[in-house]
């Protein structure tokens, strides 16, 4: 779950450092990611999951979808507990902005009811590459200036991009800055990713993580 989220960013790449743009409206989504990848073996591979994403202001919730009963405690729960295995993929990413701009990270596990802080140094082991802007908005919008605009329709631009082998397709709600759908292809593979709204949650994600213990992502090292 790469924390731009998951494979989103993977098919943009940021078009140099751009000012930080205004604040979009508040969003409840669903994200949606089918990658398939064809491999020198003769072998397609589909993967798919989904995940929860929840932007207010200056803060942003990533979860993972785990349907029930997929994922087992028996492995995660080995160990001591001052060494617990920490479940990366199943935590949610809570990603907040200062005012200075910058992004902190924490790790929360409902599983385990705790909040980890994560240095900024450790971003890369748990897949987050540090940019508040693609957080916020799913994909950097600079990205989009290296895009074609080829459509329009009501808030949504259609941006694509076509080199030999590869192709790009991005679906941007311009009025709530995030988009609904970016497809890539490359060969025999691609990725596409769906983005829908979602009803308002009641109250912020985060909130449940006012009684978790709090820990640093170094404790988990060995």
């Amino acid at each position: 779950m790469k924390l731009r989220p998951a494979l989103i960013a993977a098919a943009l790449a940021a078009c140099g450092a751009a000012a930080l743009p205004a604040l979009a409206q508040d969003a409840d989504l669903l994200v949606r990611h089918t990658i398939v990848s064809a491999g020198a073996d003769g072998i397609k591979r589909t993967v798919e999951f989904s995940e929860r994403v929840v932007r207010r202001q200056d803060q942003v919730w990533i979860e993972r979808i785990v349907p029930a009963g997929w994922h087992s405690a028996h492995e995660h729960a080995a160990g001591d507990k001052g060494h617990r295995h920490l479940d990366v993929s199943a935590a949610a990413r809570w990603v907040q902005r200062a005012q200075d701009g910058r992004p902190s990270l924490q790790l929360a596990s409902a599983e385990d009811k705790v909040l980890v802080d994560v240095a900024p140094t450790d971003y890369g082991n748990v897949g987050f590459d540090g940019s508040w802007t693609a957080a916020y908005h799913l994909i950097d919008p600079a990205s989009l200036k290296a895009l074609k605009p080829t459509g329009r329709n009501g808030d949504l631009t259609t941006y694509t991009s076509q080199e030999p082998g590869r192709t790009l397709k991005v679906v941007w709600n311009q009025r709530l800055q995030y988009p609904v759908l970016v497809e890539s292809t490359q060969g025999a593979s691609s990725r596409k990713t769906a983005v829908q709204a979602q009803p308002p949650a009641a109250t912020p994600p985060w909130n449940a993580t006012r009684s978790y213990q709090k820990k640093d992502y170094s404790d988990y090292l060995d």
